[in-house]
């Protein structure tokens, strides 16, 4: 054990190490209460609808959705950053450890090298690990959302027929939620694309909400 010890914390190994110890301790204090689990966290802004244009600032703003989307892609700010940085550095630090071990590399270079690659290699291998986690937070994230849709505008999809709730659309940071929705009195005719005001839960269900026209 002590030479286990001993080959972790050697030159090649150290980046992995440090990396994987400064995640356990992450863990430890948030276990213990000290910091949130959202105190480190990275904030990912992917738009798909960026327009390139050919100009220098329509470049950069192109390189930078590009650069957003591989990160989304990959699952980073999907879920909290520590996390992520968690399971693609206990998977990293065992490739490194495992790649120096077998090959007897003592060099703090080579073995640097070899920690980027199983770097990569980690980012990749986590994409399909860290999918379930992605699907909770969204789910997560949605469930946030519609408990604070009282009082957010919304845009009308499909108004209501023969007293079955009709559906609108909420853009809420970037997320799009539908919600069923009636008019708020009898007299309110809701149109396709109308933008409305969302109200309250109606009394018999609280999955359907209260609606207005809403003109800015």
């Amino acid at each position: 054990m002590t030479e286990f010890f001993h080959f972790i914390f050697t030159a090649p190994n150290i980046i992995a190490t440090f990396i994987l110890s400064f995640c356990v301790l992450y863990w430890l204090i948030v276990i213990v209460g000290i910091i949130d689990l959202d105190m480190i966290d990275i904030d990912v802004d992917v738009d798909a609808d960026v327009d390139v244009d050919t100009d220098m600032t329509g470049g950069t703003e192109g390189g930078v959705a590009w650069f957003n989307k591989i990160l989304h892609f990959f699952n980073l700010g999907r879920f909290p950053f520590m996390l992520w940085l968690t399971i693609v550095g206990i998977i990293a630090w065992f490739g490194t450890v495992m790649f120096n071990h077998t090959l007897h590399i003592g060099s703090f270079l080579l073995g640097s090298v070899v920690f980027l690659v199983a770097f990569i290699a980690a980012v990749v291998i986590a994409k399909p690990l860290t999918y379930p986690l992605v699907k909770m937070f969204d789910a997560l994230e949605k469930s946030h959302v519609l408990k604070s849709v009282i009082g957010q505008i919304g845009e009308i999809l499909y108004p209501n027929k023969n007293g079955q709730p009709g559906e609108a659309e909420i853009t809420h940071e970037g997320s799009h939620i539908r919600v069923f929705v009636m008019p708020s009195s009898k007299e309110i005719v809701l149109i396709k694309n109308q933008k409305v005001l969302i109200i309250t839960p109606t009394e018999n269900d609280k999955n359907i909400y209260l609606v207005e026209p809403y003109n800015n």
